[in-house]
């Protein structure tokens, strides 16, 4: 067992509180339940599918310990391991709650918010965001067996707040442990009608002990009472027997009686009397006797007799009619048995008779028939039997005598014994037994028939002889042994018959001395003579030279020892004194100069073979010439600059030297040793860190082509920690977006191209042209109203529909005329030098209009010789084409030109929020410029963000005239000269735009005064009189304004 119980209370009202103790943790325990002693963590899986778990510790009050493991051997202690540092480890940034583990399955920048959570205390996991963690306290079921659990609050870190309630018919709760039930067994009615019940211990573990009381005091325990019963109405008694109940209450029972109908002193209480028996009815008499039973009453018992055919009669048991007492053998052997009356009531009357005497009798047992037990003569012939007590109690006692007297007593004896008769002696020995009585033994002699001194007594005696009958000597050799005698042993000769000879053992006959290779290398060996006694004349042969010979050893060959190439591959050999008597002093060189004498030169050495580095660095030799030693070179595998040569290098060294970690990254190295490597940290600006590799700060999702076709991508935010917040814009609709995922169904590139550049104002739908056959034209229409322009906003604030109020046209050259102040867009200006039109447009006077416009500061609207990008192409005017600026390819790749007559406009392809006139646009901006964002700042304007830190501090700038907003777009451009600010005029003095307002509502005498005193209030310019700038006023307004000179003021 792995948990011990203790019970504090062993009172039997004291319940379900034992205690259960895990014996590996004496901390670990239940009460009124086992204890839970293993928690293997690992059991919810917390490091994965792909990672091994190893619960360090299985105890419950152990959490956090468990290991994960990946299959490249990184681990992590009470959290998933990070198997791969890919570019987006989501769980980098710690996404889960406190208590949580964090497992990526995917680091791959395109598998976002497929983190999973997992509880590690509780349960509970999720795929995305934080887990919501359960622990419910009711799992572990310590409310016990007939309770029920109800935890109210299951979150993490909230313990003791479950709730055990008992079931029914038991009552009872508690909080924070198993509740102790009362049970009133009176809860459940269990008396009769009328009876009252009473329960005076409500536990379980008291059942059965309420109590039942009738009315009359009749009562009953853990049953209904029986209030009013009489005994004998069931019939109790026996046939032939009287019942009587003397009180029929309930509380009195087992009190009937019976009495016996023929004998009334025969009675029973509680239970039917015995009124008569029968003795014989059980027949108790043998087999052929007669029972009789004279008085069959229950207080005469054993008086009935068994009487036999022959008068026998036995009372209280069967008779024994006849029995002959022989049959049981009831006289020993050598006896006849007779028995003179078989009768059964004559016993002890038989006789026994001996058989070798019939006078020897006994009545009643056995005789006793001995006599002089010689008289059989059980002796042996020749042996005197003799019986010393010739008595029937002394038996077995006589002797038998030999005439050696030899004696034995109770049988015949064994008078002699030649031992020789078993042949003890071995071959060629004589066996002599001295005496051969029984009782004179072992003392038989062996006596060897060759040399009679030789014997042996109780036993073979040694009579060697030829020491050459076993054959000691070898094959083909001849043994002779001189003295065949004991004393003479190990004498024996062999001989081989070549003269050569061994005593007392095999002889060796021959040895080739040549067998042991005992010359040179290179030298023959010859045995002239293999007799074993011919040894030391084995002859040594030079190869080279056959005169040179030795005997008994090696011969002396040496001349020229190089040429039997002694060095190794690649090695010159050179002996230089090529005599016999100088020998082993050639020399071998290698080819980088190193040599040896005598011997191969070892020409190279790679001192790394030895592993002279310490761990985790690389060793390489660059010269492994086995002359130039010492210089081999260390290199750490951690820092390949740090090297040293002939010896171990430092490696020891912070490993943010080397600058491990990306630009703008904090480096830090927790423990700057050897055995802790790979530990820094790299940590971005905004808090995204990552272990022994750089940190992946930022993360432009746009990367992973997250939008459909025809949509563009910008991520506002590409901050690591900051995603899911990339936007998808349809590239023919601009108005089309999504966040966090692609827009899907976008127009077709044809079908609203224009309006993709949001050139409507606020207020305001655009939508292709239904009555045009271009596809470039669209329609701006004024939400709630009628009024519509073609290709361009429409002037939705226009009083009354008439655009002229306005000032669209060049004051200083151009008259304008609304035919129909319904419809917008359908002005006309008519140049008053040349008599060029356009409608809805600004005319395109030539330069006479250039000059006037320089006259009076005031912007242009020219747009008739744009190219077919220009949203004005219905110019009618006769002025001679601008050339196109875009043929030059000034805006370059990646950006789009569209020519707007007198200047161009570069738009960037991968956000046409971003657009610069006569210049190329800057398309790589930060994720904090606003002017990438949206289409801030309507048709032609530019967008310019200089501080990318701050909101809405982008400045919007007109392409055709000289108009700014800061933080919103230029109302309208149209509107005249000057900057879209709180001064009503610029800083050149031109005249404001209420001016021309004015001067186009017909308030020429009012204008001119108001302005002459606006003059010298703003400008301090007394210079200018009312007269000077009412005849300065162009004639803008048609025929009213013709003769503006002639007004008098």
């Amino acid at each position: 067992m792995d948990q011990t119980c203790n019970d504090p209370n062993v009172a039997a009202n004291s319940l379900h509180d034992f205690e259960c103790i895990c014996n590996a943790d004496m901390m670990v325990k239940m009460v009124d339940g086992p204890a839970t002693c293993v928690d293997d963590e690992c059991a919810t899986s917390p490091c994965g599918m792909t990672q091994t778990c190893t619960d360090l510790n299985t105890s419950p009050m152990s959490t956090g310990d468990f290991e994960c493991e990946c299959g490249n051997g990184v681990k992590a202690t009470g959290m998933p391991a990070v198997c791969n540092m890919g570019t987006n480890d989501e769980c980098m940034t710690m996404p889960c709650g406190t208590g949580q583990s964090c497992l990526d399955p995917d680091t791959t920048a395109m598998s976002l918010l497929d983190f999973v959570c997992s509880c590690v205390t509780g349960v509970g996991n999720n795929v995305g965001s934080p887990a919501a963690c359960v622990d419910d306290e009711c799992a572990s079921s310590p409310c016990g067996s007939g309770q029920t659990c109800v935890d109210a609050d299951t979150s993490v870190g909230s313990t003791g707040d479950f709730t055990c309630t008992c079931t029914s018919p038991k009552t009872g709760s508690a909080m924070g442990s198993a509740a102790v039930c009362a049970l009133d067994e009176c809860s459940a009615a269990p008396c009769g009608a009328g009876q009252t019940c009473d329960d005076p211990v409500k536990l379980p573990s008291s059942l059965l002990d309420y109590t039942c009381s009738c009315s009359n005091g009749a009562m009953a325990v853990g049953a209904p009472a029986s209030c009013d019963v009489d005994e004998c109405l069931p019939s109790p008694c026996g046939t032939g027997q009287t019942c009587s109940d003397p009180n029929t209450a309930s509380n009195s029972l087992h009190d009937f009686e019976c009495v016996c109908d023929n004998d009334m002193t025969l009675r029973a209480v509680d239970g039917p009397a015995t009124c008569s028996k029968d003795e014989c009815a059980s027949m108790p008499c043998g087999m052929g006797q007669t029972c009789n039973d004279p008085s069959p009453t229950p207080s005469s018992l054993l008086d009935y007799t068994c009487t036999c055919g022959n008068g026998v009669v036995a009372t209280g048991a069967a008779a024994v009619c006849d029995g002959d007492e022989c049959a049981n053998s009831p006289c020993g052997s050598g006896q006849t048995c007779s028995d003179p009356n078989t009768a059964s009531n004559s016993l002890h009357d038989f006789v026994c008779t001996c058989d070798n005497d019939n006078s020897l009798t006994r009545v009643d047992g056995p005789a006793t028939c001995d006599k002089d037990e010689c008289a059989s003569m059980p002796c042996g012939m020749g042996q005197t039997c003799n019986d010393p007590k010739k008595e029937f109690g002394s038996l077995h006692d006589f002797t038998c005598t030999c005439g050696n007297g030899v004696m034995t007593t109770g049988a015949s004896a064994v008078c002699e014994t030649d031992e020789c008769a078993a042949m003890p002696c071995g071959t060629g020995q004589t066996c002599n037994d001295p005496n051969m009585a029984t009782n004179s033994l072992h003392d038989f002699e062996c006596v060897c028939d060759k040399d009679a001194s030789l014997k042996a007594v109780d036993g073979p005696a040694t009579c060697d002889k030829d020491e050459c009958v076993s054959m000691p000597c070898g094959a083909g050799q001849t043994c002779t042994d001189p003295v065949q005698s004991l004393q003479s042993l190990t004498d024996f000769v062999c001989d081989c018959g070549n003269g050569v000879t061994a005593i007392g053992g095999a002889a060796v006959c021959e040895v080739d001395e040549c067998l042991a290779s005992p010359c040179g290398l290179g030298q023959s060996c010859s045995d002239p003579n293999i007799a074993a006694n011919k040894l030391h004349d084995f002859v040594c042969t030079c190869p080279n030279d056959a005169s040179l010979t030795a005997i008994d050893g090696p011969a002396t060959c040496d001349k020229d020892e190089c040429k039997y190439n002694p060095c190794g591959a690649g090695q010159t050999c050179q002996d230089p004194t090529l005599t016999l008597q100088s020998t082993h002093d050639f020399v071998c060189t290698c080819s980088n100069g190193v040599t040896a004498t005598g011997a191969p030169a070892s020409c190279e050495k790679d001192e790394c073979e030895d592993e002279p580095c310490g761990k985790q660095q690389t060793c390489n030799d660059p010269n492994k010439a086995a002359n130039v030693l010492h210089d081999f070179v260390c290199t750490c595998d951690n820092f390949p600059q740090l090297t040293a040569v002939d010896g171990p290098a430092t490696c020891d060294k912070n490993e943010c030297a080397g600058n491990p970690c990306g630009m703008d990254q904090q480096c830090n190295d927790p423990v700057q040793t050897l055995e802790s490597l790979h530990d820094f940290t790299c940590t971005c600006a905004n808090g995204v860190s990552a272990v022994n590799v750089a940190a992946t700060c930022e993360l432009n999702e746009c990367d992973a082509d997250p939008c459909g076709d025809g949509e563009t991508c910008s991520d506002p935010d590409t901050s690591f920690v900051v995603q899911h917040n990339f936007v998808c814009r349809c590239k023919s609709d601009l108005t089309k977006t999504k966040v966090d995922g692609p827009v899907g169904n976008c127009p077709m590139p044809g079908e609203t191209r224009q309006c993709a550049a949001m050139p409507c104002g606020p207020g305001q739908t655009c939508s292709a042209s239904s009555d045009s056959s271009s596809s470039s034209d669209f329609v701006c229409s004024c939400d709630g109203s009628a009024i519509t322009k073609l290709n361009g906003p429409a002037n939705c604030a226009v009083p009354d529909g008439d655009e002229c109020l306005l000032a669209p046209c060049d004051v200083g050259s151009q008259d304008c005329m609304d035919p129909n102040p319904s419809q917008s867009g359908d002005f006309v200006c008519t140049c008053r030098y040349g008599g060029n039109t356009e409608t809805g447009a600004s005319a395109d006077c030539g330069s006479a209009s250039s000059d006037s416009r320089s006259n009076s500061g005031s912007g242009s609207d020219s747009n008739t010789n744009s190219n077919s990008n220009s949203m004005d192409s219905d110019s009618t005017g006769s002025s001679p084409p601008t050339p196109n600026s875009c043929k030059s390819k000034p805006c370059g790749d990646e950006q789009t030109c569209s020519d707007y007559g007198e200047y161009f406009v570069c738009t960037c392809d991968d956000n046409e929020n971003l657009r610069k006139k006569d210049g190329r646009a800057e398309c790589s901006v930060g994720k904090d410029n606003e002017c990438a964002r949206s289409n801030l700042c309507g048709e032609k304007q530019s967008c310019e963000d200089k501080d990318e830190g701050g909101e809405e501090n982008f400045v919007c700038s007109c392409w055709e005239s000289d108009m700014k907003s800061t933080g919103s777009a230029v109302d309208n451009c149209r509107l005249g000269a000057g900057n879209n600010s709180d001064d009503d005029e610029d800083d050149d003095g031109g005249i404001p735009w209420w001016v021309w307002l004015l001067v186009a509502l017909g308030a020429t005498l009012l204008t001119c005064a108001m302005y002459a005193g606006y003059r010298k209030h703003k400008m301090n310019d007394d210079d200018l009189t009312l007269n000077e700038f009412c005849e300065s006023v162009p004639q803008n307004h048609g025929n009213e304004m013709r003769n503006l000179e002639t007004v008098q003021v």
